[in-house]
């Protein structure tokens, strides 16, 4: 096996077992064994596990972000060139996610279990060395161009509004559910949710929660002009 097919089964079978028991409770022995390769391979190619888990969060991400970015540009070509709208945004936001997340494959859902940790800025048992390993992958800035984005999109909102609705946003795309079908059990046994559903949803919800956050912020700003504008109480029937 060459070096970079060796390196690609390494990380792929990595993806499978971090995504299943952690950092601290991923054996690296294991993960060899798979690719049938030795020990020292990981050793020789990634340095340690830290660095192996730090390579497999950079791989997962930069899939989504690539398959992301692909369709914005699907949406442009579709608009005749003219900038995609927010639901395009939040459709490019969430169907990656959702795709990983509902298909038969494997490595898509450890893909996407992985994709939540990144996410939430830790694995769910929270472990420490996990934690520093994630912050530091600094994902935060990689979003900071959807949220710009956003921005545009949005003019009668703050930069602050904009952050918080791509917070919410998020935090629908990343859901126990869509990830974890944390509420599989309640649905009825023939329904099966397809990935344009899904995603349809989760705009649905977004650009809804969106134009809600400008009306309340509209509703804010004319109850502050109605309250400048009130004249001064009369001083003398006032303190009667």
């Amino acid at each position: 096996m060459s070096k970079v097919a060796t390196i690609d089964a390494l990380l792929e079978s990595a993806i499978q077992h971090f995504a299943r028991d952690g950092l601290e409770g991923t054996s690296l022995r294991d993960i060899a064994n798979d690719v049938g390769v030795p020990l020292s391979s990981i050793d020789r190619y990634f340095g340690s596990k830290a660095e192996l888990f730090r390579a497999v969060l950079q791989k997962v991400w930069s899939e989504v972000e690539r398959d992301r970015d692909a369709v914005i540009q699907q949406a442009l070509a579709t608009n005749g060139g003219e900038k995609p709208d927010l639901g395009d945004l939040i459709y490019a936001l969430a169907r990656p996610i959702v795709q990983r997340a509902l298909s038969k494959r494997k490595s898509d859902v450890a893909r996407s279990a992985l994709l939540r940790m990144i996410r939430n800025g830790h694995p769910d048992e929270g472990r420490s060395q996990s934690i520093d390993l994630i912050e530091s992958f600094n994902v935060v800035r990689s979003l900071g161009r959807w949220i710009d984005a956003m921005v545009l999109r949005c003019p009668d909102l703050s930069r602050q509004d904009v952050v918080w609705a791509f917070s919410y946003i998020s935090g629908l795309i990343f859901s126990r559910q869509l990830i974890h079908h944390q509420y599989d059990m309640l649905f009825d046994p023939e329904w099966e949710p397809t990935v344009e559903g899904v995603t349809g949803d989760i705009v649905a919800f977004g650009c809804a929660g969106v134009e809600a956050i400008i009306q309340r912020r509209k509703v804010s700003a004319k109850v502050v002009v109605q309250a400048v504008d009130r004249p001064a109480p009369n001083r003398a029937a006032a303190d009667y």
